[in-house]
């Protein structure tokens, strides 16, 4: 009789610990559930319907990516998964966007392997204040002294995020350049224009500039920021971003945030310019074809935003 007393004591004790377990989870798994609805109902929309397919995530000790002379006055100096150019104009050196605050020493060797001073760097354009694009700036500002450009809301969202401490957030930036929505910047004999394109952050900067391959100029455009992590309340933003970014156009180029997002994986670029000899370059894919990738972008986010709509947020999420 004891024994049996003792065994529905145990199991007793059991379920409680169990409810109580379940009890302290339900609010994080809620948020989980919460937080995924707000990606697009549990859809990775990057996967399923983006023309680069899933995310590509490289832990920052697999990072290391050579560089390369991508144009006459832009080589590509950034990671596998996160693309940073630095760009020649007459009054020195421009760098768009530079990624992770622990990956400055890769950046900062491929800079010198392309043959220039980092010290020469006078301007920073960061495309979006996501961590990835402008945790490195700081050690770049300390190094050169660079001003550093963005729009006015992902400088709020970047010093938001910074206030914070976290490491991974980078040193910490003082509010420079805040540029605003079709401001051109002629850094030496290279124009900028700037263009706010919410969506992927509310303050995302696209950036239309020059590029030199041999005798042509190309118009180039980088988009402010391309991946489908935001929630609803951004899609309908992000999908007049796009449309306006096509009616911006027309574009020769694209140098995206991330290398595999553009119209071609610019690491396929790089092995035919390898191979190029007097031929075309690789990645003047003239207005025909960057509308088409435009178009597929915004066919995905409209998909995002038709799932949206059929699905709505809980009231009071």
């Amino acid at each position: 009789m004891k024994s049996r007393l003792r065994s529905s004591l145990r199991v007793s004790a059991l379920v409680l610990a169990s409810l109580a377990a379940l009890n302290v989870l339900a609010p994080t798994a809620r948020a989980a559930d919460t937080a995924r609805q707000k990606k697009g109902g549990g859809i990775d929309w990057n996967e399923r319907a983006a023309p680069w397919g899933k995310l590509r995530n490289v832990a920052p000790d697999a990072q290391k990516k050579s560089g390369f002379k991508l144009f006459d006055n832009v080589h590509y100096v950034g990671l596998q998964t996160v693309a940073a150019y630095l760009i020649t104009t007459s009054d020195g050196l421009v760098l768009l966007d530079a990624a992770y605050a622990n990956t400055t020493d890769l950046l900062l060797e491929n800079i010198r392997q392309a043959g220039f001073d980092p010290k020469a760097i006078k301007y920073i354009i960061v495309s979006h204040a996501h961590g990835d694009h402008f945790a490195g700036a700081g050690t770049f500002v300390q190094l050169s002294g660079a001003r550093v450009i963005m729009s006015e809301l992902d400088w709020d969202e970047t010093e938001r995020r910074q206030a914070g401490g976290l490491p991974t957030n980078g040193l910490r930036l003082k509010r420079d350049l805040v540029v605003r929505d079709g401001e051109t910047m002629k850094i030496g004999d290279t124009p900028f224009t700037f263009y706010v394109t919410p969506g992927h952050t509310a303050g995302a900067l696209t950036t239309v500039y020059p590029v030199k391959d041999r005798d042509r100029t190309y118009r180039a455009v980088s988009p402010g920021g391309l991946g489908f992590n935001f929630g609803p309340e951004w899609t309908e933003p992000y999908v007049r971003s796009f449309e306006r970014l096509k009616a911006l156009g027309p574009f020769d180029t694209v140098l995206p945030n991330h290398a595999y997002m553009g119209p071609r994986d610019l690491f396929d670029v790089e092995s035919d310019l390898a191979k190029r000899g007097a031929g075309w370059h690789p990645a003047a894919y003239g207005p025909q074809r960057i509308n088409a990738w435009i178009d597929q972008i915004l066919n995905a986010a409209r998909q995002k935003q038709d799932y949206e709509r059929q699905h709505p947020e809980p009231a009071g999420k």
